[in-house]
């Protein structure tokens, strides 16, 4: 057994067919499927069902997969051990980021992080929340940078910052208008109910705290559209076509004075944290990643609070 016959078991699994794995791991599919069948005459079992339309793997597969994985978790987490015994500048951290965070938080970091250690390697993987915190589990993956919650309780985080989430109206909409509402009068979100709503895809994080918001709200939106990005459910809601709800960073992007459409929800943040697999080793490169976006964030955080900018606000 070598580490390559686990790599394309794993591959295959993933793919679910062999063509697709080949194609992933750069070489020929008659190599790999010749590679697989010589593997399980020696084993003496089937390690794949090729009687479906896609390739399945078989109990004797499974057991086989599962302790693949294992094997090349231990390996790597030897040689990340062994890197910092010897005391080596050199390596890799990849790092999962939802798009949108990544927007906000990547060029606050990476340049002094590049700066600071030019011979690490940075590598990102850039997915929506649900497809990172798997990746995560699987190894493919170091450290992810996500939104609270993780219920993955072989998931373990450290906090960076709270963030604040604000609803966006059209900005012809009569609420962003002051004559319309008495000043010690509350708006809340249920107002809204027959209005039309610009949500993100479900699996999204953004979309779990619209969801929560709804149910505390106690009705059931018109969802006009749904979309993978926060910043076109932002211009499409501020331009007229309905409402939607943004973390703070988008806000923070835009650095405009003109925020009369935007409405603090009141009572509700975002916790952005630094998540990685339970028994994962942490290099002492990756510590100071870690240590760094803390910092840095947590400052620029400071910053977007003391800006002395104050927002109306919405309750649910």
């Amino acid at each position: 057994m070598n580490f390559h016959q686990l790599e394309y078991v794993i591959a295959i699994s993933e793919e679910k067919s062999i063509s697709k794995a080949a194609k992933k791991l750069y070489i020929s599919q008659p190599s790999l499927s010749q590679y697989i069948i010589r593997l399980e005459n020696n084993l003496g079992v089937k390690l794949f069902d090729r009687t479906t339309s896609s390739i399945k793997l078989t109990f004797a597969g499974e057991k086989y997969l599962k302790t693949a994985k294992s094997i090349l978790n231990l390996n790597s987490q030897l040689r990340k051990e062994l890197s910092d015994i010897a005391g080596s500048k050199k390596g890799r951290i990849i790092i999962g980021i939802p798009i949108q965070i990544g927007r906000y938080i990547l060029p606050l970091v990476l340049p002094e992080f590049n700066n600071k250690f030019p011979e690490i390697k940075l590598s990102i993987q850039e997915d929506v929340t649900l497809k990172l915190e798997q990746m995560l589990l699987d190894g493919k993956i170091d450290i992810a940078i996500l939104n609270l919650p993780i219920k993955n309780e072989k998931i373990l985080y450290k906090p960076v910052c709270n963030e604040r989430i604000f609803l966006v109206a059209p900005r012809n909409h009569p609420i962003c208008s002051h004559k319309n509402y008495k000043r010690d009068q509350k708006l809340y979100i249920n107002s809204l109910k027959n209005e039309k709503f610009i949500l993100l895809k479900q699996g999204q994080r953004m979309r779990l705290i619209a969801d929560n918001i709804f149910q505390q709200s106690h009705f059931k939106p018109n969802i006009l559209l749904e979309l993978t990005n926060v910043d076109t459910a932002h211009r499409i809601a501020a331009e007229g076509m309905g409402f939607a709800f943004i973390p703070e960073n988008v806000i923070w992007l835009l650095n405009t004075d003109k925020y009369n459409n935007y409405f603090l929800i009141d009572n509700i943040n975002s916790t952005i944290v630094i998540a990685y697999r339970q028994g994962e080793y942490i290099t002492k490169a990756t510590c100071e990643f870690i240590n760094m976006v803390k910092r840095i964030v947590q400052l620029n955080c400071k910053l977007k609070v003391n800006n002395d900018r104050v927002y109306n606000k919405i309750y649910i």
